[in-house]
């Protein structure tokens, strides 16, 4: 077979057609949803977020987080003041997929811990949002974890 001008441009032709139709099947496959439903909500009240974020980077001890491999935990030991209950919410996000999120709502008391069974979670990389208040101050703190 003679390779031609009209050869080549075909096998190019042929080529680029299927390139397209590899990048627009590998487009269709990407999760592309909103990362939350009412983004502009969170953006008029992000005033609040923030002083929640400053109020916990002014905390003498920290929110500690430990992954207990063994028994499929996640500890989260809490600052407490022996006066106020601590109480809040705690949200395991999954930056791939909302439906895989968990949400916790807890009430410590005059404990300092929470323990979170995670044996159900699939396993990856997570983000715990914690959102708690403590007498009249609100905190809020994130970490990633990996499970």
């Amino acid at each position: 077979m003679k390779f031609n001008w009209a050869t080549g441009l075909t096998i190019f032709f042929t080529l680029f057609v299927g390139t397209l139709i590899f990048v627009l099947y590998q487009s269709r496959q990407v999760h592309d949803s909103l990362v939350v439903e009412n983004y502009y909500d969170e953006d008029i009240n992000y005033q609040q977020h923030y002083d929640k974020k400053q109020n916990t980077a002014n905390l003498a001890i920290k929110v500690k987080t430990e992954y207990n491999k063994e028994n499929k935990e996640v500890i989260l030991t809490f600052p407490i003041d022996s006066i106020s209950n601590t109480s809040g919410k705690i949200v395991l996000y999954n930056p791939y997929s909302e439906h895989s999120d968990v949400k916790y709502d807890f009430d410590l008391g005059k404990e300092a811990r929470y323990i979170i069974p995670v044996d159900k979670v699939k396993s990856g990389r997570w983000k715990i949002k914690i959102d708690w208040k403590q007498g009249t101050k609100e905190y809020y703190h994130e970490e990633e974890v990996v499970l």
